[in-house]
């Protein structure tokens, strides 16, 4: 499961505005960092004392929320197996015989988070070679929507 991910509700951006004295803070400075992208973890690695308190407390004043986690909308694998063909054509100059290989995780993803996992390991290798602009250039328009 990964980490919950928290976004500041009308109240909390109201909150920052107005700076009342009902928050402290402490509990102040959790909410300018809560910003509805960094997940728990994230926000624990800056370092923060007591955070968890801090965000259940903001949560009980409704000035925080859960970000709903979207679920994952089924993919066509045609559609998949599209962007895995074009990817093949366009690594080919670059990992000629290796081709198949590299491209091997392409064909074996099911979702679209998981090729784009398998196309980002693919990029920092090639960045390896190209330099990461090159790579990125290279593998330009690749990506399925998500």
């Amino acid at each position: 499961m990964s980490s919950p991910i928290f976004r500041k509700t009308a109240r909390g951006r109201a909150e920052i505005k107005q700076r009342s004295d009902r928050v402290p803070a402490a509990m102040r400075s959790v909410l300018i960092m809560v910003n509805g992208s960094d997940s728990l973890a994230m926000l624990a690695a800056r370092g923060v004392p007591q955070l968890r308190d801090h965000l259940e407390a903001l949560l009980t004043l409704g000035l925080i929320e859960l970000v709903p986690v979207p679920s994952e909308q089924p993919v066509s694998l045609d559609m998949l197996a599209a962007f895995c063909r074009q990817a093949h054509t366009r690594l080919t100059p670059y990992f000629s015989p290796d081709t198949a290989s590299v491209v091997r995780p392409l064909r074996d993803a099911r979702t679209v988070a998981a090729f784009n996992a398998a196309l980002d390991d693919i990029q920092a290798r090639l960045a390896t070679y190209l330099g990461r602009k090159l790579a990125a250039n290279a593998l330009q328009g690749l990506r399925p929507p998500p």
